[in-house]
């Protein structure tokens, strides 16, 4: 059995599922400073946390051999029913529910997507359990560089999110962060827009949640366009990290670059881009993950670097 957290936190339920690759998404949280929601663990395994009625809640996911273990812990007191669905989150977040169905199909005309899907393993994408964090990591990831965001994101989720005293934050509650002022989430770098879209976003939050749930992404989108502040990309980006492998984040700085150039047609326009993608649906989401990771390990044509990386802004911070 994998080393117990301490004892202020009781194993409230557990399972152990045959050993597959994890979905590649698992990382998105991680990083080195207060704030984060995932780490890793030294066991090569995944360590989350999430609100609970009666306290945070850590969904763990640890491979042990042939097996992969999930365990959820949290308050001795927390209801049976709330951990089993923090049990299936978990599961969701592993990639266990992806549906990779017509994946090999619809790629099976183009070589080098069929390549790279061989050496490198079909992309499995999982579920972040909530629809408000997916939300708030697409809203603070627009228009800044990555490492920007994830500084904005970690300083909000220390400041308004729930830490658990095993090294990572759940992220803020609805009523957490709805009572955060504007000029409070300044100093984490966000900008009045956004803070507007972070709170219009909790008015809703159940409505979303339930969508999320649903995999109704058609809806999701409707609901989530009409939320100011958010337009097509990061309509994508939050159904993106929800599970819908369908989503394409049309607008973005890289992606329709790093598709044209990896499927030789050197173009780096959305029109473009969509037309490439076009008979891969309903996988054109995972197309674009694999092509991230091809392209990351050089297995793909690049669009080449003409200049140094672009300086991190220091306007938005106090």
């Amino acid at each position: 059995m994998p080393a117990r957290p301490p004892t202020t936190t009781s194993l409230l339920v557990s399972d152990r599922l045959p050993r597959r690759r994890l979905a590649g998404t698992m990382w998105q949280g991680m990083g080195s400073r207060a704030g984060r929601t995932v780490t890793r663990l030294p066991d090569r395994g995944y360590r989350r946390a999430e609100q609970g009625s009666v306290g945070p809640i850590l969904l763990e996911v640890r491979p042990s051999g042939d097996h992969i273990d999930l365990q959820i812990w949290g308050p001795a007191a927390t209801p049976t029913g709330e951990a089993e669905r923090a049990l299936a989150a978990c599961k969701a977040w592993a990639g266990f529910d992806d549906d990779l169905s017509g994946f090999a199909d619809v790629i099976a005309g183009t070589p080098v997507l069929r390549r790279v899907a061989s050496q490198i393993g079909e992309p499995i994408i999982g579920v972040m359990p909530r629809a408000a964090e997916s939300f708030g990591r697409a809203v603070l990831g627009q228009l800044v560089q990555g490492l920007e965001a994830g500084r904005s994101i970690a300083q909000m989720v220390a400041m308004t999110g729930t830490p658990t005293g095993h090294g990572v934050w759940a992220y803020p509650t609805r009523s957490s962060l709805g009572a955060t002022s504007a000029h409070e989430l300044r100093r984490c770098g966000i900008s009045l827009r956004s803070a507007g879209a972070l709170h219009a976003f909790t008015v809703d939050e159940a409505r979303f949640q339930a969508l999320a749930n649903a995999r109704d992404w058609h809806a999701m989108n409707t609901h989530l366009r009409r939320v100011k502040g958010c337009g097509v990309w990061t309509s994508a980006e939050t159904r993106l990290y929800l599970g819908d492998a369908d989503a394409i984040s049309f607008g973005d700085y890289h992606i329709p670059a790093l598709v044209g150039w990896a499927l030789g047609e050197r173009t780096e326009t959305d029109e473009a881009m969509a037309e490439l993608l076009a008979p891969y649906k309903p996988h054109r989401g995972r197309v674009i993950r694999l092509l991230e990771s091809a392209a990351g390990r050089g297995l793909v044509s690049s669009k080449p670097r003409r200049g140094p990386r672009a300086a991190l802004s220091e306007h938005r911070y106090w």
